[in-house]
């Protein structure tokens, strides 16, 4: 049974902008700001990992989908979208309302879950929430992944 690992990214919060500017300007003088994520490429996976059949005992798609969820939060794609952005490149979401992962991390009932990925027709994969402030802008996002 792979271990569930979770992890959350605040994508907005005070006092972090100073500290994010400070961080990036070190980075770019270093030289050092890592590799580029391909923006349309990683949500185009993300919508085909969501059908894709994960076979018992493969470890490497499981482990694929587990790096993709992390990839896509930890390079805050989904910061400053809006709801309607946000269906459009992933598709809609299921409504927070009855999964315990939710209330349990502080989403609200209207915020959307993403399985990434299934086993006989049954979500199966890394798990990602996607958490909207009043204004319909992603605000946060958390992943659950199957290790």
């Amino acid at each position: 049974m792979p271990r569930l690992l979770g992890s959350a990214r605040l994508l907005r919060s005070p006092g972090a902008a100073p500290c994010a500017l400070f961080a990036l300007a070190v980075a770019l003088a270093a030289g050092c700001g890592g590799a580029p994520v391909d923006r349309e490429g990683t949500f185009s996976r993300l919508r085909e990992a969501r059908s894709a059949e994960l076979a018992p005992g493969d470890r490497e798609a499981l482990e694929d989908h587990n790096r993709l969820v992390e990839s896509a939060r930890d390079a805050n794609l989904l910061d400053g979208m809006r709801r309607h952005e946000v269906e459009a490149a992933l598709g809609r979401g299921d409504e927070c309302a009855a999964r315990p992962i939710c209330a349990q991390r502080g989403f609200n009932a209207t915020d959307w879950v993403y399985e990434i990925g299934q086993r006989d027709g049954v979500p199966w994969g890394p798990t990602m929430v996607v958490g909207f402030d009043r204004q319909g802008i992603v605000e946060r996002v958390y992943t659950l992944t199957r290790r």
